[in-house]
């Protein structure tokens, strides 16, 4: 069950923009001179596809429910469907019910907080995504891509486009995306850490929690 809780958190760091609010950009990125006329039109760009408490709505409305559809999704599948070894052909749900029956309420109160609390983190790092993804778009885009793409989001549609944008990947069809593939992601785990476990053989092992005297 520990898997579920860990991919809970994985993918409130996937949500968009998230993983990309916590990686540090290449050096040479950092340095790059970024021309004053692309870096401010960048920026009047980002601050409409991301409009301020987009990411608080993301995680503190949305989150929950895609983290219930996958559970939702991976409740009836049984250990074996995931490449564990289990020939008791008890689902998920039942073998969760039997080890804690407060299961999924503790699951629903752990997605709640977690989207609360992300959120919060959110909410205070968006100026600096917005800042960041300003620079990018600034060394990505030309002046006059990036002064057709303000042209387009002053319309009536681009507004409404920019607006909605992040907030269309939390939309119940790319939850339902997202929470079918969640056994997959699962699946694949037991592969993923044998191989970390191969290519990390020549290494020294971690050293053990230290324990309290």
């Amino acid at each position: 069950m520990m898997r579920i809780e860990g991919l809970a958190v994985a993918l409130a760091l996937a949500a968009p923009g998230v993983a990309a609010a916590q990686t540090v950009p290449p050096a040479a990125a950092q340095t790059a001179p970024t021309d004053p006329a692309r870096l401010a039109m960048a920026g009047k760009v980002v601050a409409k596809l991301v409009p301020q408490g987009v990411y608080l709505r993301m995680m503190r409305d949305a989150f929950p429910q895609m983290m219930e559809a996958m559970i939702g999704q991976m409740s009836g599948l049984t250990p074996a469907d995931l490449g564990q070894k289990d020939n008791s052909g008890k689902t998920i749900d039942q073998i969760a019910a039997e080890r804690d029956p407060a299961f999924r309420e503790r699951m629903t109160i752990m997605t709640r907080v977690i989207g609360d609390e992300m959120g919060k983190v959110m909410d205070k790092l968006e100026p600096r995504v917005r800042v960041a993804l300003g620079k990018s778009f600034a060394r990505r885009f030309t002046l006059q891509q990036l002064g057709e793409m303000d042209t387009f989001f002053a319309t009536p549609t681009g507004s409404a486009f920019a607006q909605d944008y992040l907030l269309t990947f939390m939309d119940p069809e790319m939850m339902q995306e997202m929470s079918a593939a969640a056994p997959e992601m699962m699946r694949v785990m037991p592969a993923i850490m044998k191989r970390v476990e191969e290519e990390t053989a020549h290494l020294p092992p971690p050293p053990k929690p230290e324990t309290k005297q």
